[in-house]
């Protein structure tokens, strides 16, 4: 009995143990479903986690590297527009260098033949019979401006009925001829050469084609050449003083602004025919422009070339008469002129007489 009960004991101890060395083993080990889906979610996660850090990081450094490549175009781009600017400038700089080295040329030439036309100077009248009958001329006959009221004058034919002008009384048809006319204080006016045949009657279109060659002021600083179409420009100092040349048989009109020596505007034209000087003092313009055109009677100093004295002798209806001051070039010496050069002028009473009338060669 006794050893049976051992047996029993022993056995059960036994079957406790094993009992209790199985539960641990039941209780922590999986059940094959649940270990299997944990497995499989975990092996899918896994790898797509990957690929999209994977996928993101080529992303962003495809997006970097397009960028750099983007700032690097862009850098050698400016600097590229950084370099032609450079050769640009460069290039510009030299052409700017030429020009002002042409222009300072052309200023010396203009200069110089501001110069040599001077040389050429002639006394300039003005024909009273060709006078609009509104202006009022001085006894001289170097003075002009437009009056208030018509005067009682002849309507002679060579009188000029529309235009407020008056022809110089000297007749041109061969040589060089120059002359200056003070407009200091006019606000217009109009300067240059007609000719003799030129429309006296009506309203006229001053033009080359129409025997005109004149330069006009129109405003304060607006001036015109009246070719076809007008030259309209301006001038960086106005003149005060213009100066007039004729060069006949070069087919040459030039304009000068005396008061700083420089070249204004020049007409070339084939002359044929007698030429004569040509004047307009232009309307009041309010008042702005009562001043005379003054035909000066000796060469004007570029710094002095301003509205001369007036004399105390009179003009028509009482108006006070103007004579330029006696003022020669400094140290100029007379030179003879070429038989070719001399002037050729007449008054006006036989210059219709000299129509068609032909100059021998010397």
């Amino acid at each position: 009995m006794k050893m049976a009960s051992s047996s029993g004991s022993w056995l059960s101890r036994c079957f406790i143990t094993l009992v209790f060395l199985q539960l641990p083993l039941r209780v922590s080990a999986p059940s094959p479903g649940r270990f299997s889906s944990s497995a499989v979610a975990l092996a899918v996660i896994l790898p797509v986690l990957g690929i999209f850090i994977t996928v993101g990081i080529y992303i962003i450094w495809k997006q970097r590297r397009s960028k750099e490549r983007l700032l690097y175009e862009h850098a050698m781009e400016v600097e590229n527009l950084l370099s032609d600017h450079a050769k640009e400038k460069g290039r510009l700089y030299k052409a700017l260098k030429k020009l002002r080295h042409e222009l300072k040329l052309k200023r010396a030439a203009a200069n110089s033949g501001w110069r040599r036309a001077r040389l050429h100077f002639v006394t300039v009248t003005l024909d009273p019979d060709t006078a609009h009958p509104k202006l009022i001329l001085s006894e001289d006959r170097r003075c002009v401006k437009l009056g208030d009221t018509r005067q009682p004058v002849p309507n002679n034919p060579q009188r000029f009925d529309f235009v407020v002008s008056v022809l110089g009384s000297e007749y041109f048809i061969a040589g060089c001829h120059y002359w200056e006319v003070s407009v200091a204080d006019k606000s217009k006016w109009a300067l240059g050469v007609c000719s003799e045949s030129v429309s006296r009657k009506g309203k006229v279109t001053a033009s080359p084609a129409n025997g005109h060659w004149l330069l006009r002021q129109n405003r304060k600083n607006e001036y015109e050449a009246l070719t076809s179409p007008q030259t309209s420009f301006r001038l960086k100092e106005p003149p005060r003083c213009v100066g007039i040349f004729l060069d006949y048989e070069a087919g040459v009109i030039s304009f000068y602004n005396v008061t700083n020596q420089s070249h204004i505007f020049t007409f070339t034209h084939s002359f044929s025919g007698p030429l004569r000087p040509f004047f307009e003092p232009c309307l009041h313009d309010g008042g702005k422009n009562m001043a005379p055109l003054v035909i000066c009677s000796k060469l004007q100093k570029p710094e002095e070339s301003t509205v001369p004295k007036p004399e105390e002798k009179g003009l028509a209806n009482g108006d006070v008469a103007l004579q330029v001051d006696p003022l020669l070039l400094p140290a100029q010496a007379p030179e003879l002129l070429p038989l070719t050069d001399m002037i050729l002028s007449w008054p006006s009473d036989i210059g219709p007489a000299l129509q068609g009338l032909k100059v021998p060669s010397f």
